[in-house]
C-alpha cells in the first residue's frame, strides 16, 4: 500500500490504546467492543470486534505474524521504515519521525508511544492507556500474551518511560487539547493521569 494520508476518521473520539503489560492477563475484553480501540502487536489475535486497528513497530513482528496479519479483518498501520514499500494490499503504512508530526508518526522509542500519534492522527481527544505497565510481573514476565519475540528484559521499560517523558513534552506543545489517561493499576508509568481498571469501568458502563 502507498503511505497513508491520516484522515480523522475518530475526531473527537475516546480511543484506547491495547498495550502489551501482564495486567491485562484477566481484564474483561468485552468492554472494548463498542470502543475505538489501537491494539499493540499481538492484540490483534482478539479479531476485529476487541481490535478495530493493530499497529506494530518493528520488523521482526512482521516477519513472524505475516500469515496471521493477512486475515485480520480489522485495518493494519505500521511506521517501519522497512515496510514503506511493501505490496501488501493489507498493510497501510505511514512515516516514522522522531516527534508528532500531521503526516506521520511520532515515535518515542516504543509501539505504544507510536499507537497514542496514531490515534491523535486519527483525530482522538482523549487517549486512554490500558496494560501500561512499564515493569516486568513478580514472576518476570512482561506481557499478557506469550511473547515468542522478545526474552523479559527490565532494562527497557526505562526507554520506553524516558520517551514518554519526552512524548508528554511534545503533547504539551503540539496538541495541549488531547488528554492521556492511564488506567492501569501499579503502572510505573506517571507521566500522565491514572486512574484504577475497576474505578474506570464502573463508571464507564
Amino acid at each position: 500500500m502507498p503511505i497513508w494520508t491520516p484522515e480523522k476518521i475518530w475526531f473527537n473520539r475516546d480511543v484506547f490504546i491495547i498495550g502489551g503489560g501482564k495486567s491485562l492477563e484477566h481484564f474483561d475484553w468485552n468492554n472494548l467492543i463498542q470502543e475505538c480501540t489501537i491494539g499493540c502487536n499481538d492484540a490483534f489475535k482478539h479479531g476485529v470486534n476487541i481490535t478495530k486497528i493493530c499497529y506494530f513497530g518493528d520488523t521482526k513482528f512482521f516477519k513472524y505474524y505475516q500469515k496471521e496479519l493477512s486475515v485480520f479483518e480489522g485495518a493494519i498501520f505500521t511506521d517501519v521504515p522497512s515496510l514503506y514499500k511493501s505490496r501488501e494490499d493489507w498493510l497501510w503504512t505511514l512515516q516514522r519521525y522522531t516527534s508528532f508530526s500531521k503526516k506521520a508518526i511520532g515515535w518515542y522509542s516504543s509501539t505504544g508511544s507510536g499507537a497514542v500519534s496514531l490515534a491523535i492522527l486519527l483525530g482522538a481527544k482523549r487517549v486512554f492507556l490500558l496494560g501500561f505497565d512499564m515493569h516486568l510481573s513478580k514472576e518476570g514476565e512482561a506481557n499478557w500474551y506469550p511473547n515468542m519475540l522478545d526474552v523479559p528484559n527490565a532494562k527497557v521499560f526505562t526507554k520506553f518511560i524516558n520517551g514518554f517523558k519526552r512524548l508528554k513534552i511534545d503533547l504539551m506543545k503540539k496538541h495541549p487539547k488531547v488528554e492521556i489517561i492511564n488506567i492501569t493499576d501499579n503502572s510505573d508509568l506517571n507521566e500522565f493521569p491514572k486512574i484504577g481498571v475497576k474505578e474506570f469501568w464502573e463508571g464507564r458502563l
